[in-house]
């Protein structure tokens, strides 16, 4: 099944992906639901062993092993030793949030035209503006603090005891918010690197969460992995964000989208 967008005068295929479901009425009405890719992320389960290594050769090998093709993975950084027993999607989601936890990197995953990429941007070449008065129709925004921490803790521990090795503290976050620890457990081997770890992980725990939401019309390119620019006075929406996650709804002369924007601010 193959959704074709004739707006701008050429053909251009929105999306591809195969029937999974299909019901008929007695009226004749055919309902069909497909899914692109994504459907096989969904329903592989994986088993890896890994004892450290390159996410992105990880994530290969796991791509590999279901016969996903895969477009381009670029280089990244290594992940901890580990042993993976679930779904395909559910252990790429994994390894990208332990990628982020350890480097402050984000990067994404996503499908065109059937294959399957990762890297720290989907490919844009044009950079989407939303702005009241023009696209947009509607916007709502929230800050949140509630899973914010203004200090991290590291402990080494063994089977009688355990130890504080390091505690990375922001003093300032601290006074203003309230001290909020998060506590890691490390093993021996890596006791040496308590203070970057928790220098790292504080610097991607201690923000302010901010999230957004806008509908607008419909723009094709726009999908999660997208960086749009977005202007609306009242919710004091103006700047670069990300998408997170997207709804676009098209028929005949139409095309609206609603979008699930985040940008993170420290310490704001």
């Amino acid at each position: 099944m193959e959704m074709i967008s004739y707006f701008t005068g050429a053909p251009r295929s929105l999306f591809a992906g195969m029937i999974v479901d299909l019901g008929k009425t007695s009226k004749g009405d055919i309902n069909p639901v497909a899914y692109d890719l994504g459907f096989y992320l969904l329903n592989n389960d994986v088993v890896e062993v890994t004892t450290g290594e390159r996410s992105d050769a990880l994530l290969t090998r796991m791509f590999q092993q279901v016969g996903i093709p895969i477009g381009q993975i670029g280089p990244m950084p290594y992940v901890e030793k580990q042993v993976i027993r679930k779904s395909l999607w559910d252990a790429v989601v994994d390894i990208l949030n332990q990628v982020y936890r350890s480097s402050g990197i984000r990067y994404w995953c996503w499908l065109e035209q059937g294959k399957v990429f990762v890297g720290t941007q989907r490919g844009q070449t044009k950079q989407w503006k939303i702005s009241q008065g023009t696209s947009l129709l509607d916007a709502s925004r929230k800050r949140s603090i509630s899973e914010m921490r203004t200090a991290v803790r590291v402990i080494g521990s063994d089977n009688e005891s355990s130890a504080i090795l390091h505690e990375q503290l922001d003093q300032t976050n601290a006074k203003r918010y309230g001290k909020m620890v998060k506590v890691i457990e490390v093993q021996d081997e890596k006791k040496g690197t308590a203070s970057s770890l928790a220098k790292q992980e504080l610097s991607n725990l201690n923000k302010v969460k901010d999230e957004a939401s806008v509908s607008s019309l419909g723009i094709d390119d726009i999908i999660s992995g997208t960086k749009i620019e977005v202007f609306e006075e009242i919710t004091e929406l103006n700047g670069i964000y990300t998408v997170w996650g997207d709804s676009h709804t098209i028929r005949p002369g139409y095309h609206e989208m609603k979008l699930q924007l985040q940008m993170e601010v420290s310490g704001a």
